[in-house]
Formats: structure tokens, C-alpha cells, sequence
């Protein structure tokens, strides 16, 4: 069963599993995100992504934090609804990794105004005392008609 977080559609819900449980400083982490990409907040992005983070992004392009912090400014991480649903986790002491996958209605860009499945891995690390992400995979894997 997975767990399912609101990331920008509204704020940071968690529905928690047994079987898949969030740490609770990186689901703190994922709201923080995603209400800084709502508010289009550099800073916001900047506290939760590290300094050397890296996205290898749904159009098939590996970005850096500020790379995509541009892309935000151009309003291509608008949604209509997002939501991420968290089908994996795995906590050592310095290092998680979060699977999972994100279902949206892109505003713009790849499949835009179409309802999109994309499947992710975030790496999340340990650094100075919290925990910041530090890559990100996410691709496509289907689009289709936005519900009506």
C-alpha cells in the first residue's frame, strides 16, 4: 500500500500505510517543497534541495537546483493537482531513498492539460543536521485525458 502526500495541490497531506512509513523530517521536507513551488519561493526550493542537487527531469534533461529554480520562474512546474504517492522508503543514518510515484495535470510542458503518471526516486542525505534532497529521477510513464 502506499502512502500518498499532496505535494502542490494543497498542503503537505500524508495519508500513512504500515507498510510504508514517511520519515517525519522529509514529509515536513516534501510540504515545505512544494509550498515553495506554489509560491514560485527560490529560497523556499533552495532550503529543501542541496546545493549540488541534481533532477534527471521528465523531459529526459539532468538539471541542476538552479537550472530547474529557472525553469520554476518560467511557470513550467504549474499544476493543476499533484500528488505524490510514496510506494517505498529506505532510512540508513545518513542516506533515504524515497520511490514512488507523482499523478498531475501539468499546466505546461511535457503533457500539458493532461492527466500524467510519473514514476520517481528521490535520494534524500543527511547534511548539517537535516535532511535535504540530492537527486531526483522522475519520467513520464503515462499520459492521458485529464478527467473531466
Amino acid at each position: 500500500m502506499a502512502a500518498s502526500v499532496g505535494l502542490l495541490a494543497s498542503p503537505a497531506l500524508s495519508e500513512s500505510s504500515d507498510a510504508v512509513r514517511v520519515p517525519p523530517d522529509i514529509g515536513a521536507a516534501y510540504g515545505r517543497l512544494g509550498a515553495a513551488i506554489r509560491a514560485h519561493d527560490p529560497e523556499g526550493v533552495r532550503s529543501v534541495w542541496a546545493e549540488d542537487f541534481v533532477v534527471n527531469s521528465p523531459n529526459n534533461e539532468v538539471l541542476t537546483r538552479e537550472q530547474v529554480i529557472a525553469v520554476m520562474a518560467s511557470d513550467f512546474l504549474e499544476y493543476s493537482d499533484f500528488r505524490k504517492h510514496i510506494t517505498f522508503v529506505s532510512q540508513k543514518p545518513e542516506i533515504t531513498v524515497v520511490m514512488g510515484y507523482d499523478t498531475m495535470i501539468p499546466l505546461k510542458g511535457p503533457g500539458a492539460g493532461q492527466h500524467v503518471m510519473r514514476p520517481f526516486t528521490d535520494i534524500w542525505a543527511r547534511r548539517d543536521g537535516a535532511w535535504v534532497l540530492i537527486a531526483r529521477q522522475a519520467t513520464i510513464a503515462a499520459v492521458g485525458s485529464a478527467p473531466e
